[in-house]
């Protein structure tokens, strides 16, 4: 079994350390806060291609036992950051008015969420023309909703893998 180079392969990670002499796989998958890892080594196993199918096994237990997040388990992470008590919801300033003086300033609250493409989708609702509570509430609905209609699995290696436009 011959091993193709610069292919990323979920969670393994190939070795080559000549000054240690190091010389295998490193298995990495996380879930909901714990790590798990574990090496492969290419002497031990009796070469690269032995190990990587140990590697990909282990892996693959690892994945059955602790599978991934949905992604509406995953959108609905409550960030350390979060100011407003609702995950995706934010209080937004416009920018262009940020240096006036605040009863200048045009103040909204935005939902925002991931599209099923990977592309960030935003909804913004004006505290001037709904107010402060009418404005909170509308962009908590949005966000709920999008959220409902969440499916499938969280990707954690989907914006590193984005296909590439090619140029013609």
């Amino acid at each position: 079994m011959a091993v193709k180079k610069n292919i990323p392969i979920y969670g393994v990670t190939r070795v080559d350390n000549e000054v240690s002499r190091t010389h295998g796989w490193l298995v990495t998958i996380q879930r909901r806060g714990t790590i798990f890892r574990r090496q492969f080594s290419d002497g031990i196993l009796g070469g690269k291609a032995k190990s990587l199918a140990a590697a990909k096994a282990w892996r693959d237990e690892v994945v059955a036992r602790h599978p991934p997040l949905s992604k509406r388990e995953h959108a609905e992470i409550l960030k350390k950051n979060n100011k407003s008590g609702v995950v995706g919801v934010c209080r937004y300033c416009a920018s262009e008015t940020r240096q006036k003086s605040p009863q200048e300033k045009r103040w909204f609250w935005v939902a925002s969420w991931v599209l099923p493409d990977g592309r960030a989708k935003r909804v913004k609702f004006s505290v001037k023309k709904y107010g402060e509570d009418g404005a909170f509430k509308m962009a908590v609905k949005a966000r709920r909703g999008a959220i409902k209609q969440m499916a499938g699995d969280f990707d954690p290696g989907a914006t590193r893998r984005k296909k590439r436009m090619s140029r013609v």
